[in-house]
């Protein structure tokens, strides 16, 4: 049964253009999501790791891998402009036949502080991808000899599958707005991101399987924010993320409540920082997903758990899957100082 669930799923993503990976804590891959966000935030670079797993609870669970290091260079000698550049690697595998996609893309920025608060970035992102499928691990009704499988026998089917290799490209713009806090004692800072992208531009074409289609061309828009009372510690992250691809649309809303449990030293670094996330996603008509983040120092690492709230649930018994991120800083966030204007 959970071969037959596999080739379904299989053959359906065949059937939309195969559909991008998602993450339901998006902001955490950013050069995924939109190419103008390279080396767009306080510091010179920072790298992250994320790792997602779905639907083990019905079939073999589809499994995403991703690895993104990005920063900005010549701030000092551009004026009021900068670059940013950034690299992402991903792999997304699925079910018994090990459909998958693996993707390397190269993101170039430029970065313009249009005044004291706001910076404007438009960013390019090209890539190399491939797709893969390995359909012998799937068993058929002929090759059951009456006692087991065995795969020595024919399939006695028609259906041809290939892997396949493109290129793509994608382009993006980012508004990043950061107000400093009110006086040395106050933690309320304003900081806002607003984007959109546009992902395959040229719509590549794929042939995995029997004839060649063009990916669907996909938009993305997201924006976060992040505001505390002036002397709180408390403060809230309200996120969305906006896809549409082809047919497909996704709508993905979160809000974190974190708590600044230790400031970082505002002169000498002495002390790292520490601060605590706790909220959640939910994917409209997809899954509710509750979310815990933890930031000691340059790094912060994050989990979610999807509640699956589609009509799947029936056979996944609400459980979606987790999803993992660890990222790194350089500098150090929490040594920013507390009246300085700062971004996302």
């Amino acid at each position: 049964m959970k071969n037959i669930i596999t080739l379904l799923v299989t053959i359906i993503g065949f059937s939309v253009s195969a559909q991008d990976i998602h993450f339901t804590m998006f902001h955490a891959s950013p050069i995924v999501m939109n190419p103008a966000s390279a080396g767009v935030f306080e510091g010179t670079f920072r790298a992250s790791t994320n790792y997602k797993s779905q639907w083990g609870s019905v079939a073999n669970p589809y499994s995403t891998y991703s690895l993104t290091a990005d920063g900005s260079f010549w701030k000092n000698k551009m004026g009021n402009a900068h670059m940013g550049a950034g690299v992402n690697f991903y792999k997304d595998v699925a079910g018994a036949t090990n459909f998958g996609t693996t993707k390397i893309n190269v993101s170039l920025s430029s970065i313009l502080s249009v005044s004291d608060l706001s910076v404007i970035s438009i960013g390019l992102t090209g890539g190399w991808g491939q797709r893969t499928i390995s359909p012998d691990a799937l068993q058929w009704d002929s090759q059951f000899n009456g006692v087991v499988f065995d795969n020595a026998l024919p399939t006695n089917e028609s259906m041809s599958f290939q892997n396949d290799k493109y290129f793509d490209f994608a382009a993006g713009v980012v508004w990043s707005y950061g107000s400093a806090a009110s006086t040395l004692a106050s933690f309320n800072r304003f900081k806002a991101k607003i984007g959109a992208a546009y992902h395959h531009l040229s719509r590549p074409e794929i042939n995995n399987y029997n004839t060649p289609e063009k990916m669907y061309s996909k938009y993305a828009l997201h924006a976060d924010m992040q505001y505390a009372d002036q002397y709180s510690k408390l403060s809230y992250k309200p996120r969305i993320g906006v896809y549409v691809q082809g047919p497909s649309l996704e709508i993905n809303a979160g809000l974190m409540f974190r708590y600044l449990i230790k400031e970082g030293s505002k002169y000498t670094g002495n002390v790292k920082g520490l601060a605590l996330s706790l909220g959640g996603y939910y994917r409209v008509a997809d899954a509710l997903s509750p979310s815990i983040e933890l930031e000691v120092a340059g790094f912060t690492i994050g989990y979610s758990y999807d509640l699956n709230t589609s009509g799947l649930r029936v056979a996944s018994k609400g459980r979606g899957g987790s999803e993992f991120y660890l990222k790194f800083q350089n500098p150090n966030p929490f040594f920013r100082f507390s009246r300085k204007p700062s971004i996302l």
